[in-house]
């Protein structure tokens, strides 16, 4: 059997309709978390194997079906880092059109700051101090990058750096 049904661009491709039924199908977009992680006054920060050479990030990960932001926060951060967190506070969120997901940010902090990497997440994490976030934000010469400018975990880095919030 062949489906009559077919799918049309709608709103230059922002909806689909069924020529068939008339039923509308949107993109999919997928939650991730992704958490600025504080303790004694340093930040941490991951570093993924497929980003530019020297770039450094917030820990992020997928959300799973019936999670909350809080719960996906802690098991990612913990996942990647073996960190356990506390005090999880949501601060914005951004749409990340490529893959089609929506960027959820928190701050928390962390109980414990030994760092076991899981490699098939993570290339390498470490924790930072303004004074070296400042810097590397600062100079070109730096050997290591915050996220770029633009993202949600720069303007959480930023943030912490503003001590805002």
């Amino acid at each position: 059997l062949q489906s009559t049904m077919k799918l049309e661009k709608i709103l230059t491709g922002w909806e689909l309709g069924c020529t068939a039924c008339k039923v509308k199908h949107f993109p999919r977009t997928d939650p991730v978390v992704i958490v600025l992680v504080e303790h004694k006054g340093k930040i941490l920060l991951g570093r993924s194997a497929v980003w530019p050479e020297g770039m450094y990030s917030c820990l992020a990960g997928f959300m799973e079906p019936g999670e909350s932001i809080e719960v996906a926060a802690a098991r990612e951060v913990y996942e990647e880092s073996n960190v356990k967190i506390t005090d999880i506070n949501y601060i914005a969120s951004q749409p990340w059109p490529f893959p089609a997901s929506l960027m959820i940010a928190c701050r928390a902090k962390a109980i414990n700051n030994d760092l076991e990497i899981d490699k098939t997440e993570l290339e390498n994490a470490k924790w930072f101090s303004k004074k070296e976030v400042a810097l590397a934000i600062e100079s070109r010469e730096s050997k290591w990058k915050p996220a770029r400018e633009g993202s949600i975990a720069r303007f959480i880095i930023n943030m912490w750096l503003e001590n805002k919030r």
